[in-house]
């Protein structure tokens, strides 16, 4: 018989605004505070609300619910189970699931190196090498240490495209 690890318990944030004359508070996972917060501060400073339809913020639950049933995160590392992928796309929905993963606590890095995108995705090193430079120069993955890489804003656009494809095949 052994222990069950106790759920990690997400904190609730709690905060008390006063915009000029309108006052509130808001409760409740961070996530929905900060969008009902944003909201509010939308109606008082339009300008907000243009800056945030032109800024890119990926939804962290929308890239997680994605992701469902293409990526596992196993004590070993991140396992990918669409190994059908061409290699790109594999690699680019490999480090999108390193990105949510470590946003989520799963993971420590969001970056991989070389190695271990061959071996997530099953492709040979030779191939994901090829791939990664292409990538890099395309601005899909960047670069963050020797040899460890990671995904970028137009990556996280590209794996919402293959991950949607993936779901509509299936």
């Amino acid at each position: 018989m052994g222990i069950s690890p106790e759920p990690q318990r997400i904190p609730r944030l709690r905060l008390h605004y006063e915009i000029g004359d309108t006052k509130g508070d808001l409760e409740g996972e961070a996530d929905e505070v900060v969008r009902v917060l944003l909201i509010q501060l939308a109606k008082v400073f339009p300008q907000l609300e243009l800056a945030r339809k032109l800024s890119f913020n990926p939804d962290l639950v929308e890239l997680s619910n994605s992701l469902v049933g293409v990526v596992e995160f196993a004590p070993d590392g991140l396992l990918l189970n669409a190994k059908e992928l061409p290699a790109d796309e594999a690699i680019v929905v490999t480090l999108l699931g390193m990105f949510v993963g470590y946003k989520l606590g799963k993971v420590q890095s969001d970056s991989l190196p070389a190695m271990g995108l061959s071996k997530a995705t099953g492709k040979a090193l030779k191939t994901v090498s090829n791939q990664i430079a292409w990538m890099v120069d395309e601005g899909l993955i960047e670069r963050v240490g020797r040899g460890e890489y990671r995904i970028a804003s137009l990556g996280i656009k590209r794996g919402q495209s293959i991950t949607a494809e993936l779901k509509k095949e299936a």
